[in-house]
């Protein structure tokens, strides 16, 4: 499937060889229009226009998959087997029939491609992203719906249009460490008659509890990570990785008081941590957001009151 992602080579067609009337067509506009002469409805032909006068990436080689960057990303790109965290809207003819999205949910769910995203194309076109990019993609029949497409929405042998954003991504490997752990957990959670083996134990479970925090915050499974940091600093009260996990958790669930709480231990413990100290730097800069915006729902409450004075 991905035997033609590597060149990401562009087309050789520029925006003005496909009709470009930029005075007339909004920046990102790609329209399905039907082909002049005998070419069945069914197989459109497409007409693209934008401000930008780049020509679009084929990132399959047979012009399958075609993409617009809208917006560049940071870091590396998405790995074949990752969680992915996107916003994403699809949509047929002009860009006016939406057929899914996701784009009024605040927190997206992680989808892991190749289970949650099965669609050829939109799969290849998220391994060419980065984290914060937003990208637009063309994507035929072949790489879409297919010949029958998906009735009633899809309309068999369709092109669809995919607006993309990648908000975050980790790789599956850690989350195969997650389920790797979590079976650990129930091998060390058996009683052991040696008083040695039960401290190399304890150690084990320690690590383990570490690092289950740490994957459940990669997750956004805030309540969780601070499950498995608590279950840790009862085995090692002064463990600052742990009191360093509890604060971020509770920060996440915008638990200030016990943010702060917990970050201040850590760092009483390790006072030149840079993670630690960065970490409650970015607890001061959103308990004071918090706070003005607390202040102005409040002046909001009750400045009809005073009117009335």
């Amino acid at each position: 499937m991905m035997a033609g992602t590597a060149g990401e080579e562009e087309l050789e067609v520029s925006w003005q060889d496909l009709g470009l009337d930029p005075a007339s067509t909004p920046t990102w506009a790609l329209t399905l229009t039907p082909a002049p002469g005998p070419t069945p409805a069914s197989t459109p032909s497409l007409s693209l226009a934008s401000e930008s006068l780049q020509p679009l990436q084929d990132l399959t080689g047979d012009g399958g998959v075609r993409k617009e960057r809208l917006c560049p990303g940071t870091g590396q790109p998405v790995p074949p087997s990752a969680s992915v965290a996107v916003k994403y809207s699809g949509y047929l003819g002009n860009w006016n029939k939406l057929f899914c999205s996701n784009g009024n949910s605040k927190y997206p769910r992680l989808m892991k491609l190749g289970k949650d995203i099965t669609l050829c194309g939109l799969e290849i076109g998220l391994l060419s992203m980065t984290k914060g990019e937003a990208a637009l993609f063309i994507l035929t029949p072949k790489y879409a719906y297919g010949q029958r497409g998906c009735p009633p929405s899809i309309p068999p042998n369709t092109t669809v249009l995919f607006k993309v954003e990648v908000l975050d991504f980790i790789d599956s490997e850690e989350c195969d460490a997650f389920f790797e752990l979590t079976y650990a957990l129930s091998i060390l959670g058996r009683s052991s008659s040696s008083k040695a083996e039960q401290s190399q134990i304890n150690a084990s479970k320690l690590l383990l509890f570490l690092n289950l925090s740490l994957t459940y915050l990669k997750l956004e499974r805030a309540d969780r990570a601070l499950k498995y940091g608590q279950l840790a600093l009862e085995m090692d009260p002064r463990n600052a990785k742990a009191l360093f996990r509890c604060g971020q958790a509770c920060l996440y669930m915008r638990e200030y008081s016990k943010s702060r709480d917990f970050l201040a231990r850590a760092q009483c413990i390790q006072p030149f941590n840079r993670d630690i100290n960065n970490e409650l730097k970015k607890l001061a800069r959103y308990y004071k957001e918090y706070m003005e915006m607390e202040k102005e729902m409040c002046c909001q409450m009750f400045d009809p009151l005073n009117s009335y004075g």
